[in-house]
């Protein structure tokens, strides 16, 4: 039988998971927060590119793809590298980028008649998906190594936290409104458990698609020449060098049908991305990728398998390895990045991302509020956390939303427009740092929580007013990307107006 927990133990690990979930919590909170929209980055992408035409219909990817290369061997027959990105389920246009010794282009077209559709200059969701990661002004292997830290503490502080609760369990089916400290641990305790799984397999996985980063020796001890290494890297990633262009000219095999080969070769599994080295060079290569929202190894799929194709002859060259290693990363990254996901689990996915947010903030709220009713607690400290704990849980979302209100208000011409709107969405989150170091506590919470509620309200009226995809016009032509990003909107701007009320009374 196994002898419970000494009460020494037990209070070491509260101490542990005291100052793990502190030390980076506003980080792992902004981690949390941007992590949860990007489950939905391709549709805030399409969002904030209102130019897109409502595509209802599924273009055949050979048809899409006969137009793409008709338009890359057109406008981009001196470039080094193409790369086609076919309609799916969640985006519906044809994306198009190139790169060779002009420099770099893209296009997106619609695949029903092969226009080129102009729209404007945005990040979009991708901001958020590669700021939650690599965050952004930082170099990028700095900031990663900093994410993985915040990762590690994290996964430390849930582990603590699990030992130092004994009634976690039992707790988390009880609230009590009202009661001060006793309210926001009830709160902790809730939106741990609910989500607890999650949270460790979030935390596990995100730590486990950096690995290589964080731990490299297992690898340079498993493939110590860089040629090994490189065809690691291709294998997993697909990511392949391309040969020095030959000079010599080389018809290419057309590209649908290297597609109805490689979906043959699958046995009906879609194309979703096509790669072409060297365009109408002897040294030209294929590579084609099949979508990476169809189901693979336990119906998860992390990257999702290629063939590689002689461009000339249309001669497979090589196809992704399958092996445990990889199957099993494939695995764990799919489960990270859900990918895999259909709508319903795309919502359980960011609903339980929410709970991780409600999570750190209620457990940095209450590291302040058990602080505060110690004698003999430092002042400066406490003033320090309660400003962070402001600028953070309520002035980031503040910045987030303003983030999109620019993408309205910004014109299409503006001079390096997607970096602007990310320069908002900083510039913003200063001035809720200021203004939370200069405001009193409660009125700081009031203010910037109800302005996070205005904003977010006043979001569908100015998207209404700036393009022609206003709520009653999407209703009516069953665009329901537009619709739901409306209603998600407003339900949001109801609960940060409903937080405001509360500090109020309080």
């Amino acid at each position: 039988m196994i002898a419970p927990l000494g009460a020494g133990v037990r209070q070491r690990m509260a101490q542990l998971h005291r100052w793990t979930g502190l030390l980076l919590g506003w980080l792992l909170f902004v981690i949390f927060l941007t992590g949860t929209l990007s489950f939905f980055r391709q549709e805030i992408t399409l969002w904030m590119q209102p130019e897109r035409p409502l595509v209802s219909e599924m273009v055949p990817s050979a048809l899409a793809l006969e137009q793409a290369s008709g338009y890359l061997q057109r406008h981009a027959s001196e470039a080094s590298h193409w790369t086609v990105t076919l309609p799916n389920t969640r985006d519906r246009l044809v994306h198009l980028n190139w790169r060779g010794p002009h420099g770099q282009g893209q296009a997106y077209l619609n695949p029903l008649g092969g226009e080129v559709i102009p729209v404007r200059d945005t990040r979009g969701g991708d901001f958020f998906y590669r700021f939650h990661f690599q965050l952004h002004y930082l170099p990028v292997l700095f900031a990663r190594y900093l994410v993985g830290i915040a990762a590690m503490l994290m996964l430390l502080a849930l582990i603590s936290g699990v030992i130092t609760h004994k009634k976690i369990f039992k707790d988390f089916f009880t609230f009590r409104s009202g009661k001060g400290q006793r309210s926001w641990l009830d709160a902790h305790n809730g939106f741990s458990v609910l989500a607890l799984p999650f949270h460790l397999m979030i935390t596990y996985t995100g730590l486990v698609t950096l690995m290589m980063l964080y731990i490299p020796w297992g690898l340079n001890q498993a493939f110590p020449e860089p040629e090994q290494r490189q065809r690691l890297i291709s294998d997993v990633f697909a990511f392949l060098p391309a040969k020095p262009p030959s000079g010599e000219q080389t018809p290419m095999v057309a590209l649908p049908t290297l597609l109805a080969q490689a979906e043959a070769h699958w046995e009906g599994a879609k194309v979703g991305r096509v790669q072409v080295s060297n365009p109408g060079d002897r040294h030209a290569r294929v590579v084609m990728e099949a979508r990476s929202d169809q189901p693979d190894l336990l119906g998860i799929r992390g990257h999702p398998p290629f063939l590689v194709f002689d461009a000339g002859s249309g001669e497979p060259l090589r196809e992704k390895v399958s092996a445990p290693a990889y199957d099993t990363y494939g695995l764990l990254l799919g489960l990270h990045l859900g990918r895999f996901a259909d709508w319903p689990t795309r919502w359980l996915y960011a609903l339980l991302g929410v709970a991780g947010c409600g999570m750190l903030a209620s457990g940095l709220i209450l590291w302040s509020v058990k602080r505060r009713q110690k004698p003999g607690h430092s002042v400066v400290g406490l003033w320090l956390v309660d400003r962070l704990n402001l600028a953070t849980l309520a002035g980031f979302p503040v910045a987030v939303v303003a983030f999109f209100w620019l993408n309205r208000l910004l014109p299409a011409a503006w001079p390096e427009r997607s970096q602007w709107e990310i320069h908002g969405l900083f510039l913003a989150w200063l001035a809720m740092l200021i203004h939370a170091l200069i405001r009193p506590l409660p009125a700081g919470w009031r203010e910037q929580l109800g302005l996070a509620g205005a904003l977010l309200l006043g979001l569908p009226v100015l998207n209404m007013v700036t393009t022609e995809r206003g709520f009653a016009t999407s209703l009516v032509a069953g665009d329901w990307l537009f619709v739901g990003f409306d209603l998600a909107l407003i339900i949001l701007a109801a609960l940060m107006f409903r937080f405001a009320r509360q500090k109020r009374a309080s």
